[in-house]
């Protein structure tokens, strides 16, 4: 599994080093040019030195967050259904116009590397993707659950019968998350659960809007529950 050095980078590094840098570059610029005292061109020797350390430090082999979002774009891209047109057996259960829904959010478990964007919000190295086509007897799904540090990718395909649905619900919970001795972040999650079968369950990642409770109405309708 190639490790991807320069993302685990952008999560491990403070964001505001390279600004620090920076600060300390002006200030010591700024007391070179006032030229007070022999002491203190020392001193913005010093912090010249510091400064740039910290200012390469904290930009140099990182990545960014644009990457993040173009990972995120390549996956969704990838994520298609052409067995829908090719298996006569899928073909016959596909509506004309199907409807094609979408679930995703980083996901929230301990040992991951996190980070808090310029936002407040909390983001992971792990992303979860989920397309579903609502077939005219089930659920068709396919989900990919990939790394932003690692090559790794896990991909599913979930074929549930209406029939076999046993509820749909939606699942909050409020998690303190972290990776080893790093300081932890509190985070929230929401999920609609669809248990099926003989208790199996997939969580489809959704956000907690006004929106959620009407939108598990409707799947509900979907599949008679």
């Amino acid at each position: 599994m190639k490790q991807n050095k320069k993302m685990v980078n952008y999560f491990k590094k403070w964001e505001g080093m390279g600004a620090f840098g920076i600060g300390l570059l002006g200030v010591g610029a700024l007391i070179t040019w006032l030229q007070i005292s022999f002491t203190l061109h020392v001193i913005s020797m010093f912090l010249i030195a510091i400064g740039a350390v910290a200012f390469l430090y904290g930009n140099i082999g990182r990545g960014t967050e644009s990457q993040i979002t173009d990972s995120i774009a390549q996956n969704i891209e990838s994520i298609r259904f052409p067995e829908l047109e090719e298996d006569p057996k899928l073909r016959k259960r596909t509506p004309k116009e199907p409807q094609e829904l979408t679930f995703e959010a980083f996901e929230m478990r301990n040992g991951l590397y996190f980070k808090k964007k310029k936002d407040a919000s909390v983001i992971s190295s792990e992303y979860t993707y989920i397309k579903m086509v609502v077939l005219s007897d089930a659920f068709y799904l396919k989900k990919r659950t990939f790394s932003f540090i690692t090559d790794e990718k896990i991909n599913e395909t979930l074929d549930i019968p209406f029939d076999s649905i046993k509820d749909i619900e939606i699942i909050r919970n409020t998690l303190m998350v972290g990776h080893g001795d790093k300081p932890q972040h509190r985070v929230k999650t929401c999920h609609i659960a669809i248990t099926y079968g003989d208790g199996q369950q997939i969580l489809l990642p959704k956000k907690d809007d006004v929106y959620i409770d009407d939108f598990v109405l409707e799947l509900k309708k979907k599949c008679g529950k």
